[in-house]
């Protein structure tokens, strides 16, 4: 069973910062991907539909990975 904090250097770092982190680099790799592809064009709102993409990596994650 995982913790629900990290020790990071003494100091205690709550789980959901981990997968945080984790979600922004996995972002990073795959909006360069969308851009080329240019699926940010079948949305009304580009940034919105980007921070729901986030959103749905991040409960992916805590999902899969979570405690």
């Amino acid at each position: 069973m995982l913790s629900e904090q990290i020790a990071f250097g003494g100091i205690y770092l709550p789980l959901f910062l981990a997968f945080l982190a984790a979600t922004g680099l996995i972002y990073l790799l795959i909006q360069p991907l969308l851009l080329r592809s240019r699926a940010h064009r079948l949305f009304w709102h580009p940034a919105l539909a980007g921070a729901a993409f986030f959103i749905i990596l991040l409960a992916s994650l805590m999902l899969v990975f979570g405690p």
